[in-house]
């Protein structure tokens, strides 16, 4: 065998195409490349570098791999593409991900990702690109929702089911739909929004989580309403509601006592409506008011086809506090 290093290396690629998934982890891909070829895990691994074994079957939902630039390279070759397409369609091959070149080809599957998490991907996705055993996707949340197939999944780990079917719930593939449109229409800054309207009514949910319509959800779903794994799903129609309401204040331009007293009171009429009682989150609603305080310079317009794209500011404090990418709580403004 010969390699990139000069050492040692696969000459050529494995037989057989594995398909990849868009997004998909690193460790969910290589243990179906090892699934294809009837080999375990650690054999396959032995060819693209060196590095400690993992030990638990069920790793690849359980963790991330990463490589160094030398063991990507093998890698590329034993699946038959080259290393950019494979940076290109797995998230954590990215060149900020690689471990230093310290050794030719080296590889480490800590338990925990770097960023983000592992997420189940959903079944019928995977189908239809032709795979056909349970793969993992790299996400900056916990949590993913399909739209096209109505299904919910999450880094979970349990006995339980790791897909949960959306039939039951049109409300929440409602509200994905109506946050793709934020996001769609207002690009990062729409994102930020649904980000601090899914904090905030995460806290909500922290403190009432018996809310009748919250409790429903998860019962039709057949999942326990306590669960922490249950809250992304069964909120997620109020925190959507609440960014297009965090939305409409941004866009008012106004910040004096009496705008910010009539915007509350509009929330709070909304809180009525979905059975929370208005002054439990009061606390929130300030909080978020006050990160708002100040509107950026730029006023914050919809783009309307024709100006060139440009990104919407949202408030200073807003600004100084959220990041324009990562996770839900680090999108935020309301940590």
């Amino acid at each position: 065998m010969t390699g990139r290093a000069g050492v040692w290396g696969p000459r050529s690629r494995m037989r057989g195409h594995v398909p990849h998934l868009a997004g998909e982890s690193t460790g969910s891909f290589v243990n179906r490349l090892a699934h294809a070829h009837g080999l375990e895990v650690g054999a396959l691994l032995d060819r693209v570098g060196t590095g400690r074994q993992p030990v638990n079957p069920r790793l690849p939902g359980l963790a991330e791999l990463y490589l160094s630039r030398a063991a990507l390279d093998n890698l590329a070759v034993l699946s038959g593409r080259t290393s950019h397409r494979l940076q290109l369609a797995l998230t954590n091959l990215q060149g900020r991900f690689l471990l230093p070149e310290d050794d030719p080809a080296r590889w480490q599957w800590p338990f925990k990702a770097r960023e983000g998490h592992v997420v189940r991907c959903c079944d019928l996705c995977a189908g239809a690109r032709g795979v056909n055993e349970a793969a993992w996707l790299a996400c900056p949340d916990r949590w993913r929702v399909c739209l096209r197939h109505r299904r919910f999944t999450d880094d979970h780990r349990g006995q339980d089911r790791h897909l949960v079917g959306l039939d039951q719930l049109p409300e929440v593939v409602r509200a994905h739909a109506e946050r793709l449109r934020l996001e769609r229409r207002f690009g990062a800054a729409g994102a930020e929004l649904f980000a601090d309207g899914f904090q905030v009514v995460a806290c909500w949910w922290e403190r009432m989580p018996d809310v009748w319509s919250w409790t429903q959800r998860a019962w039709r779903v057949g999942m326990e309403a306590r669960e922490l794994r249950t809250a992304p799903l069964v909120i997620y129609p109020e925190a959507v509601q609440l960014a297009w309401e965090m939305l409409r204040y941004e866009q008012q331009g106004a910040r004096t006592r009496v705008a910010r007293a009539a915007w509350v009171e509009q929330v709070q009429q909304l809180m009525d409506g979905w059975g929370l009682e208005g002054g439990e989150g009061w606390g929130e609603l300030v909080q978020w008011l006050d990160h708002h305080a100040r509107p950026a310079t730029c006023p914050f317009t919809e783009d309307d086809g024709r100006r060139r794209r440009r990104r919407r500011a949202l408030a200073v404090g807003h600004s100084r506090l959220a990041e324009p990418s990562g996770s839900l709580p680090e999108r935020s403004c309301m940590r």
